[in-house]
Order: structure tokens, then sequence, then C-alpha cells
């Protein structure tokens, strides 16, 4: 999808109707998508173009003056001019990924929310299949249509300087597709996590969570891990500002599955952000990643990245946008471990044509590297957008 997210909708804009305290803000995205390698193939390529009608509504109602229910809501239809057989895969409009229903209430210092956030997506994301009939590794797809919702309850307690929080939430994976089925699958999240506020600008966070893994299917193996990790934020003297954050990861894989993985990975993850903004045009960011998260037919894939962007307000109405990295991934085994190098170049170009009219172009090149020869392939994508503001 390109981008149509929920949480772009209304900022800033008288709602577009109200009734009574339901107040609802709606706006329309239209995008133009050249793709010069939609099956991400090496030696196979195959070109189209994309046109992408989507809708983004934001709507807000206190109910009595502690209680409220909010819902973000992105969808977007993708028609595409050459291969009919991709155009909203399955017959299902996508839905962006910070969707949610959210009922929140309002205890003096204590905020108490219980929500489901919601999203369908056909990019296939690098992913991998498996044929259903012999089991074997299908290494590049056109599409993988999946459906993802987390339903949970999670709290805040503001004590000023302190604040503490915590949530308890179940997430699942719909695949839509029978080569995908292996990784139909649900998990149980216990977190919670401490931020205090220096009187300096310096805030500290404490993180700690613990999940349960579940698969419908006997490929990928059930686990159970728990994560810690402290951040720490604020100012470098006048222009800077930092975010670092350290975490180690424990995965305890069970021997159900057949994927072929037996390893038992500690992740350490991290990031550190550094920001420049020398002056009230331009803001530069610098940031070095390492995370995990659970592989398509491994256990766990563990990604590094070195991302750097730089928002530069060149005039009233036009803001450039230069975004790039280059990432690593790796395995940690199972039937088709890979190993790849990935770097992407994006500028953006965004235009406030009026207080309700916006325009945005950007370009994208993907060049990708891996152990597996058909999953190397460059990729240019060309996207032209405007948003509307009813």
């Amino acid at each position: 999808m390109g981008k149509i997210q929920a949480q772009d909708s209304g900022s800033g804009q008288q709602s577009t109707f109200q009734f009574g305290p339901l107040k609802v803000d709606v706006k329309g995205v239209f995008e133009v998508e050249y793709n010069d390698n939609i099956n991400y193939s090496n030696n196979d390529k195959e070109s189209d173009i994309i046109l992408r009608p989507g809708l983004i509504v934001a709507a807000d109602c206190p109910l009595t003056e502690i209680n409220t229910v909010s819902l973000q809501f992105g969808i977007s239809y993708e028609d595409y001019l050459i291969h009919k057989d991709l155009s909203s895969y399955t017959n299902f409009a996508e839905v962006s990924p910070d969707s949610q229903l959210a009922f929140s209430m309002r205890f003096n210092t204590f905020t108490a929310t219980i929500y489901d956030s919601f999203n369908y997506s056909v990019q296939p994301s690098d992913a991998f299949a498996v044929d259903p009939s012999t089991l074997a590794i299908i290494t590049h797809v056109k599409a993988f249509g999946r459906f993802m919702n987390q339903l949970g309850v999670k709290g805040n307690w503001d004590l000023g300087n302190l604040v503490l929080y915590g949530g308890l939430y179940r997430s699942d994976i719909f695949p839509q597709q029978s080569e995908f089925e292996f990784l139909r699958r649900w998990q149980y999240t216990a977190s919670i996590g401490a931020r205090y506020q220096f009187s300096n600008g310096l805030s500290l966070k404490l993180d700690g969570s613990y999940t349960w893994n579940y698969y419908q299917e006997n490929l990928e193996n059930n686990s159970t891990s728990w994560f810690v990790g402290p951040t720490l934020a604020g100012p470098l003297g006048k222009n800077w500002t930092f975010s670092a954050s350290l975490g180690v990861t424990d995965y305890h894989f069970d021997d159900n599955g057949t994927n072929g993985d037996t390893s038992q990975p500690v992740a350490y993850t991290g990031e550190l952000s550094v920001s420049d903004k020398t002056t009230k045009y331009i803001n530069q960011t610098l940031t070095l990643t390492q995370a995990s998260s659970f592989g398509y037919v491994s256990n766990v894939i563990t990604i590094d990245r070195v991302s750097y962007k730089m928002d530069w307000l060149f005039r009233p109405k036009f803001d450039l946008i230069l975004f790039a990295y280059w990432e690593r991934g790796q395995d940690s085994g199972g039937l088709a471990p890979e190993t790849y190098n990935k770097l992407v170049l994006s500028p953006e170009l965004d235009w406030d044509y009026s207080k309700r009219t916006s325009f945005y172009a950007y370009y994208e090149f993907t060049d990708k590297l891996s152990n597996f020869s058909d999953r190397n392939y460059l990729r240019n994508r060309i996207v032209i957008g405007g948003r509307y503001q009813f």
C-alpha cells in the first residue's frame, strides 16, 4: 500500500461533520503508482501501473466526562492495469495498519483503554511461501494476503514525572492463501513499563514483556519469550536530540514444528537515533537499529539497519524529504535460511496546496542481494498522489 494511513486524517482541520458529541473527519486519497518489478524477481521482472483510491476516516465521541470511543480507519482499493488478477486480492480492499477502534476511560490520573486494531494487506514484503501439496519452498511471490487483528486492554497511570503503564493483548494473523496457511498463528502478550521525566528534559523508560506464540499448523515451532530493556531520550545541546534503547529477548522454541530450525536464540536489540535541527527549515535524523521478529520459515530473523532522513521545508508549502536505509537480515535456521542485504533510497516532495488539499510524489529504489539468487532484485517505484479533506 502507498501512504494511505488512518492517522493522516483530520490533523489541524475542522471536522467534516458533527452529530452532537460525535466528530468525524473524512479524507479522500488517490494514488497512481508505476512499479517495474511487482513480483520481486531477478530474472523475470514484471511491471504494472496501479491505481489506488482510498478513504481515511477518524471519529471521536465522548460518551461521558470519563468515557470516549474513537475510530481510525484507512482503506484503499488497488487496481492493477496489466495484472488484473492482483487487483484488490481476494476481492478485499487493503486496510491500513493503524486502523483501530478504541474505548477509553479516564479516572483522574489513570486511563484505561480497550482497543481492537486491525489491518489487511496483500503486499508480499519479501515473504517465503510453502506449496501445501509438496511442501516445497516458494522463494518469491506476487501477493501475500493476510488479515491481522490485535485485541487488548492497556492502562496508563500518570503520576507527574513518573508514568506507569502496562497491557494485555492477543494478536492473530489469518493468511488468505493456502501457500501461507503455515503462518496462521496467535499470540498473547503481557507488558509493563515505567517512564520518568527528568527536569533537564531527559526521560528514562524501562519496558518488559512476556509472549506466548502458537501456530495452527506444525511447520513452525511454538514458543515463549520474554523481553526487558531501557530507553533514554532527551536533548543534546541546543539543536540536537537523541534516543537510545537496549534490550534482550530470550526465545524458548518447542520442537513441535518441522521447519528444521532447532535454534534457541537470545536476541540483543537496540536503537540509537540522533536528530539535528540546526535551522527551523531542516531536520536530519540518523538511526542505527538491531531488531528481531518471528521468521517466515525460521524461528527468528534478525535485522540490522542504518537509516537517514532529512526533512527540508524549503518553501512555506513545499516539503522535501530524503530517506535512505541499508539493512542486513539473517534467519536463525530452518528449511530455507536467508541472509540478505538491502539498500533503499527514496526522495519525496509534499505540497500543501490549500488547507484541505495536498499533493505528494516520491520515488523509491530498492536493491536486494540474497544468498538465494532468485530473491535478488532491483526495483523502481514512482508514486504520485493527493489528499482532500472533506
